[in-house]
């Protein structure tokens, strides 16, 4: 059973110029044709030199939470997502996006956005990842990794789009059999000079361990309060002052039957 939370919180710069949160999140469960529960966690940043943006990185994750869904529905496994059904999925993406900039008048480039995502069902994982931003995971209480390193661009502070042409040139995907992920955090480049330890590429584990150590111990009742404490903390002064960007951060910890019973 997967407890999750998450949160989008406009950075101050953006709250300074009235422009809204280009950031957008989704974290749910499916249950596939083996009646197993499967988590989905998904975030994205919107470009912030782009006028659509939080509607590009919004249609992201939702897209592909719907491409998820039908797949599990038909009687698809986590083990099945691979390179390939990823890359159909971003390209029916792009042709979405560049459908609504027709109608809107302009190009796609301003519905620009970068896309992380975690599916995890059993010992089974699939992270997907264009961008920068990252996933971090642990396989025992404590110990958390990255996935992929936040992906740069060309230039300093660039970085690669799923709205972008070659975007499939720069996707990752991994698939991990017998990988038993017990607790998982996406998140955005807003937060990624706290998550992550760039001297020693590693990531920071006390910026972690208290979230999950509370999330495990919340009542599923409590988790709407979860949401609203998740949202304050990442538009607090002390964030704040450490980053001036958009904020996502998707957390999900795999609680077991008998300790939810007890």
């Amino acid at each position: 059973m997967w407890r999750y939370a998450n949160a989008s919180v406009r950075g101050t710069s953006h709250a300074k110029t009235d422009k809204p949160c280009q950031d957008f999140s989704i974290c749910r469960t499916f249950i596939d044709s083996k009646g197993s529960e499967v988590l989905l966690a998904a975030a994205s940043d919107g470009a912030g030199s782009a006028s659509r943006s939080d509607a590009g990185s919004e249609l992201a994750c939702s897209s592909f939470a719907d491409a998820i869904e039908r797949h599990l529905k038909n009687g698809g496994s986590v083990e099945a997502l691979s390179r390939e059904f990823c890359e159909a999925w971003l390209g029916r993406f792009q042709r979405a996006i560049r459908t609504r900039a027709a109608k809107a008048g302009c190009r796609s480039r301003e519905f620009a956005c970068t896309f992380l995502a975690a599916v995890i069902s059993g010992e089974t994982a699939v992270f997907v990842q264009i961008g920068d931003g990252a996933i971090v995971c642990s396989e025992k209480e404590g110990a958390y990794m990255w996935e992929f390193w936040p992906q740069q661009g060309e230039y300093e502070n660039t970085t690669y789009f799923a709205t972008q042409s070659s975007a499939k040139k720069f996707l990752q995907h991994s698939v991990h059999v017998g990988r038993s992920c017990k607790e998982v955090a996406v998140f955005t480049d807003g937060l990624q000079r706290l998550a992550l330890h760039y001297q020693t590429k590693t990531a920071y584990e006390p910026f972690f361990r208290p979230f999950f150590s509370v999330l495990r111990k919340l009542e599923t009742a409590q988790n709407d309060r979860y949401d609203d404490s998740l949202r304050a903390f990442l538009d607090s002064g002390r964030v704040n002052e450490r980053t001036d960007d958009d904020k996502t951060l998707v957390l999900a910890t795999r609680i077991d039957a008998r300790d939810e019973r007890s």
